[in-house]
């Protein structure tokens, strides 16, 4: 397939969200049988993003999975992935606060019915673990950190990662809470860009996705409550953030410097030609992305 990632990557995500809302019709319960809901969810979850994924990386070539980053995180990046963990656990707590003022019912609708199931289902917090925050990390990040980060690299890493930041935003439909998935986003996509590796984004992914899903409710009922108890949490929340923010840059300052030392070659980038817009732009510009956005937009607005 030699259609340019600029346009095969937006086209990918419009396939994938295209799924997702013809999902979003369907009864769970009803097309469960006997099967745990949560089952049912993972199966649907494969078959969205896992399938036309796969399909994609096929059409691209057997050596396109070289191009992904799938591989071990480096003892030597570990450090950074912490760092990186703490801080998308505190600007998360710190954006969800601001927008559960700004929206509380919006806002806090999303993780209410998450809780309802683990509390009323045998085993639910281990079926929702699996469903909900593991399976979600390894099919997000291996189409948005792996597969649309690759389509954009050659266009530069800073083109990679806010294109992958942004797709990664309007997969999820809402509104609301885009600043936040859109935080993310990015702090994924430097995480897996700064180590080389997706499996570094998909492990703080993963564990990002625990948080939302068994401690952020609990966030809510504090936002709930007014007087200075929330101003001092809100104080304390964007300390920690801005602590491991730069933690994580510092890290990430190093191990750069690292790699000049050890005169690691850099990933091949391809070269703007006089006439043409920056790479971001032709990136932001092209007609499939913006296709995208309009899709994007009305999916939201009518969901």
């Amino acid at each position: 397939m030699k259609v340019k990632g600029i346009h095969a990557a937006p086209a990918l995500v419009i396939v994938v969200m295209a799924l997702s809302c013809a999902a979003g019709f369907a009864d769970i319960s009803a097309i469960s049988g006997g099967m745990s809901p949560m089952l049912t969810v993972t199966v649907l979850q494969l078959m969205i993003i896992g399938i036309p994924s796969v399909f994609f990386c096929l059409l691209r070539g057997h050596e396109y999975t070289k191009r992904l980053r799938l591989k071990i995180i480096p003892a030597r990046f570990l450090t950074m992935t912490v760092y990186s963990l703490a801080f998308l656990v505190f600007g998360s707590m710190a954006l969800n606060l601001v927008m559960y003022k700004l929206f509380p019912n919006a806002a806090g609708d999303v993780t209410t019915s998450y809780m309802s199931y683990t509390a009323s289902e045998a085993g639910g917090a281990i079926y929702a673990a699996i469903s909900l925050a593991i399976v979600p990390a390894v099919l997000e990040e291996f189409l948005c950190r792996g597969i649309i980060s690759a389509e954009y690299n050659t266009y530069g890493s800073l083109t990679g990662v806010i294109m992958s930041a942004l797709m990664f935003s309007m997969l999820h439909t809402s509104f609301v809470r885009f600043p936040i998935y859109l935080f993310t986003g990015i702090v994924l996509s430097l995480t897996a860009s700064i180590s080389s590796s997706v499996l570094s984004s998909m492990l703080v992914h993963m564990l990002n996705n625990i948080f939302v899903l068994f401690l952020e409710p609990y966030l809510y009922k504090i936002a709930a409550k007014s007087g200075s108890g929330l101003g001092l949490m809100m104080f304390i929340v964007v300390t920690l953030m801005l602590v491991f923010a730069f933690l994580f840059f510092m890290k990430a300052e190093t191990l750069y410097s690292d790699r000049a030392y050890a005169n690691e070659p850099a990933p091949l980038v391809r070269r703007k030609k006089p006439d043409e817009l920056p790479h971001l732009l032709q990136a932001l510009l092209s007609p499939t992305f913006i296709i995208l956005v309009v899709f994007f937009v009305i999916v939201t607005a009518v969901s």
